[in-house]
């Protein structure tokens, strides 16, 4: 449990005593809680009267970002991106109690998003003097810039892959394509409700600050670019796709061609055998002492002769 009161970070084995003395100062303040148990959401529940839904909504696994309005706070769901891991992005929910004395966050697991703003914050004498408004937009902010990071990697992955099915379209480097696609489409359904979610956000005056204002501006505007990189990384994955599909065809087309040369190669001498091949008892060169050798040159000059004719015409 981690406090942010007058800019000094605390931390309370229990969510009462870190409410009491929050409170106390009679001061907007900051509280965060990783790992909420079922009792702290009682006390939750009890002391601000959070609507069971928002309850559960904490308590359920990745849901859209979203804001729900109430009579005496706004609950917010936000949803932050985390490393690479087993070639997928992992995406983890931030949940957000907000109204202008007071910002609880709740969510599981160490999130390094928010360890570093309060970090950050700590640093800022007024960070919480210029309201809660202020310290949503630093949570906001830094989850929409994990999402410039994260676009910046895909990119970089889309020009790897635009190299190896160019150089090498195999199996794998399809498996690879298909699997970006997918973070890519993750991506896109991950940002579009942020995108609806700051732009409802821009719309409420009860919640930000005329002063902070300009803030939430700057993050809707990122947001914007961030999905416009989005469309143009679908556009890119299918081109990539569109591209191996076309050196497939290709190298395949590669293959058919020397197989089909060989095979025409060995027509002509297949004919040759298949003559001699015969049981036929009167057959003047089977007595003939230097017939197998002349044969045997025959066949070799036939295949000289269309390998050249082959050059030539330029297969």
């Amino acid at each position: 449990m981690v406090t942010l009161i007058k800019n000094t970070l605390k931390e309370f084995e229990s969510l009462e005593k870190a409410i009491f003395e929050a409170e106390n100062t009679k001061e907007p303040y900051w509280i965060d809680i990783n790992m909420p148990q079922e009792h702290e959401f009682s006390i939750l529940k009890k002391h601000f009267h959070f609507h069971p839904i928002t309850i559960q909504n904490c308590t359920q696994k990745i849901k859209r970002s979203k804001i729900h309005d109430y009579n005496e706070y706004h609950f917010i769901t936000i949803t932050s991106s985390g490393d690479l891991v087993k070639g997928f992005f992992p995406y983890k929910n931030i949940h957000i109690f907000i109204n202008k004395d007071f910002i609880i966050t709740i969510h599981y697991n160490e999130n390094k998003i928010i360890k570093k703003i309060f970090t950050e914050l700590k640093k800022k004498s007024n960070a919480c003097i210029k309201g809660t408004d202020f310290i949503l937009y630093n949570i906001l902010d830094e989850i929409v810039d994990q999402y410039f990071i994260l676009t910046d990697k895909l990119e970089n992955h889309i020009d790897i892959l635009e190299e190896k099915a160019m150089m090498r379209p195999v199996q794998q480097t399809a498996a690879e394509i298909m699997k970006l696609k997918k973070n890519i489409m993750k991506l896109r359904h991950t940002v579009s409700p942020i995108r609806e979610l700051l732009s409802t956000l821009l719309r409420h005056d009860d919640i930000i600050s005329e002063t902070n204002r300009i803030y939430y501006s700057d993050i809707y505007d990122h947001i914007l670019r961030i999905y416009d990189l989005i469309e143009s990384e679908q556009e890119m994955i299918t081109s990539c796709l569109e591209l191996y599909s076309s050196q497939l065809s290709n190298s395949m087309n590669k293959v058919m061609k020397l197989l089909t040369i060989i095979t025409t190669i060995m027509m002509p001498l297949t004919i040759i055998t298949g003559v001699y091949g015969m049981n036929f008892e009167y057959m003047p060169e089977l007595h003939c002492r230097y017939a197998y050798f002349i044969v045997l040159f025959v066949m070799a000059l036939i295949t000289i002769c269309e390998i050249i004719f082959f050059k030539k015409k330029g297969y």
